[in-house]
């Protein structure tokens, strides 16, 4: 059973913030976790609450896989959609994962049974951090949405040391932005990443697509030079094959990161909107109160 546990943090020195300066102080403010130990190193879940007391129930909670190639990332990416998030009762719960740039020799694979083992986190340690076990959505940008749609998707896995399998990995809904689906050599993206092509292969969510799985709301942009969009529209296409609910938005001419805060904040206002009438949809999030129906941080 993963150990709930505090992690430390050195406060960021006091200087005029720019965007990401901004969201790592965001980071700053959170209560940090360690949600697992992989190869010497301490993973991190950095937890941003609602104010008041939570439902008896457990709130609903968010956990983030920031964008990667699996090589590099800011964990703070999603540090403004996670605080947006808590003032509207959700607990937003940004997640490191192992790349190769902090974690050297770390595969695809590492960062897909961290997902893993970050959703079992959250689910054994619901009495004490105040969750519903049965409203944990995964989200996630690029290789962070592929790490967290694995979860969901993947019944055979080669899993983690120590992990407590009797506990469902899978989130029960799912946001993905600019999603890695597709892992073959010749339309996918990131096949060279993987120990070997039957690794590669294994990963190919295009291919793992069953029916039953969790509601998924999915972004991305048409001009996307690093994950083609015509993977999640087939992806999307092969789920209403299955019967899953999954909803495809795309942008048109928007390329890999558009979505980012720091990036183009209308577009960032526009996706955290439709993600807001996504989980009221779903019964995650109370009705909206905002009568323009575009959500602001405080």
């Amino acid at each position: 059973m993963h150990e709930l546990v505090f992690s430390t943090r050195t406060t960021l020195p006091s200087r005029t913030p720019d965007v990401l300066d901004r969201n790592k102080a965001l980071l700053d403010t959170a209560e940090g976790y360690v949600y697992k130990s992989a190869d010497g190193n301490d993973l991190g879940a950095y937890v941003f609450r609602p104010e008041g007391s939570p439902p008896p129930s457990g709130w609903p909670s968010a956990l983030f896989f920031f964008s990667s190639t699996w090589d590099t990332g800011l964990l703070s990416q999603f540090a403004p959609h996670a605080l947006y998030l808590a003032s509207r009762g959700m607990v937003g719960v940004l997640i490191d994962y192992r790349v190769a740039s902090r974690h050297p020799g770390a595969s695809p694979l590492d960062a897909m049974q961290d997902a893993r083992s970050a959703i079992r986190w959250a689910r054994e340690h619901a009495a004490e951090l105040k969750f519903d076990p049965s409203r944990i959505v995964g989200i996630g940008g690029s290789a962070g949405a592929h790490a967290i749609l694995s979860a969901a998707m993947l019944r055979r896995f080669l899993e983690a040391d120590g992990e407590n399998t009797a506990v469902p990995c899978a989130p029960n809904a799912l946001i993905l932005f600019s999603p890695v689906t597709d892992t073959s050599r010749n339309s996918g993206a990131g096949f060279d990443r993987f120990p070997d092509k039957s690794a590669a292969r294994h990963a190919d969510l295009i291919a793992a697509v069953r029916s039953r799985l969790p509601p998924m709301l999915i972004f991305h942009g048409t001009a996307d030079r690093v994950v083609p969009f015509a993977n999640s529209r087939k992806f999307r296409r092969r789920n209403w094959w299955h019967r899953n609910l999954c909803r495809l938005r795309p942008f048109e001419g928007k390329g890999h990161g558009f979505f980012n805060f720091n990036v183009s904040v209308r577009v960032y206002e526009l996706t955290l909107s439709e993600i807001d009438a996504f989980l009221v949809e779903l019964g995650f999030l109370p009705t909206n109160p905002d009568d323009n129906g575009v959500p602001r941080l405080g």
